[in-house]
């Protein structure tokens, strides 16, 4: 998991929602320009995201931090029921998706998307690479972090997710969901 906009987010609404046990992994440094679209006080810049994060989630779940690009400490992780993919480039989220079940999102101006994998639907089957490092919107990321703990609570309390080989745009006005599959299970 990321620690930026999005991952801030949904990793703290994941802890209060009853989480108990969370990995944070992220290389960055809490910047001040970071302040308006994370969960991240003044107080925290300068220091590392997964550190200054695992602090405010710590009261309500047990964390462990790895200061570390995911690519770089994959096998080294231990094994989890469900990892989400929150980073800012596509070649990470494809070396988690080849691990883990994973819920991917991320988040753009004016659109976001959320998809969970499943053996046949894999994010590697619509992206290769990219990486985004435009300005997020607050009000867009919380929109995404919102289904992304709805979805990751629901898969790890009931072993489903509504989002299971699907793609879910969305946008200010509308939500899209598309079959990757190809037909309803």
């Amino acid at each position: 998991m990321g620690c930026g906009g999005l991952g801030s987010w949904t990793a703290l609404g994941l802890a209060k929602g009853g989480v108990k046990e969370i990995a944070l992994v992220d290389p960055d440094i809490v910047e001040e320009k970071n302040l308006g679209t994370q969960v991240y006080d003044p107080e925290d810049v300068g220091k590392y995201k997964v550190d200054a994060l695992a602090a405010k989630i710590r009261p309500y779940a047990k964390v462990s931090t790895y200061r570390a690009r995911i690519e770089d400490i994959i096998d080294e992780l231990p094994d989890f029921d469900l990892a989400l993919a929150l980073t800012d480039n596509i070649r990470s989220r494809i070396v988690v998706e080849k691990r883990y079940k994973t819920l991917h999102a991320m988040v753009q101006p004016s659109h976001g998307m959320v998809m969970m994998t499943t053996k046949k639907s894999k994010l590697a089957n619509i992206m290769r690479n990219g990486e985004y490092r435009g300005q997020q919107e607050l009000s867009m990321i919380m929109m995404v972090a919102s289904v992304v703990i709805r979805e990751a609570l629901r898969y790890l309390r009931e072993g489903k997710s509504e989002l299971e080989g699907k793609l879910m745009i969305v946008s200010p006005y509308r939500f899209e969901v598309i079959n990757l599959e190809g037909s309803e299970h």
